[in-house]
This record gives structure tokens, sequence and C-alpha cells, in this order.
């Protein structure tokens, strides 16, 4: 999972397990969310920051929740 760390919270909540079938639409989504700055090789300070941020503001947890959900079903 990696970088994806910050997310576990999100991703749980959101009753999604990640499996070898969804790990690369959760990234692409994950991606979109942190933007583009973000580097696919390393955990960025993007990673960190966004992480951070998903796990105090409710709204934006809820907006990513949705976009994972929706992007999933």
């Amino acid at each position: 999972m990696g970088c994806w760390g910050w997310f576990k919270g999100a991703l749980k909540e959101a009753g999604i397990e990640v499996t070898d079938e969804n790990r690369e639409k959760i990234d692409e989504i994950i991606h979109e969310v942190i933007g583009e700055t973000s580097n696919y090789e390393h955990c960025s300070s993007d990673w960190r920051k966004v992480g951070r941020h998903i796990r105090t503001d409710e709204n934006e947890k809820k907006k990513l929740i949705e976009k994972l959900q929706a992007a999933l079903t």
C-alpha cells in the first residue's frame, strides 16, 4: 500500500478493500485528489499533507470516499 497509509481510514470508512483488481483505480483517484505535483515513485510531502487534511476535514474525507465509491461500483 505504500503511501496509501495516509488514506487507510478513508478507504476503511468507504468499505473498500484494496485488491489487485482495484489497486490501480484507487491509486488514480488518490493521485487526482493530491494533484499533478505528486510522484508515483515516492511518498512526497504532498501525500502527507493531503493525508493529514483528509483525516482532519470531514468534508474532504467525504468527497474522497464518494469518488472512490463511485469509481469502484
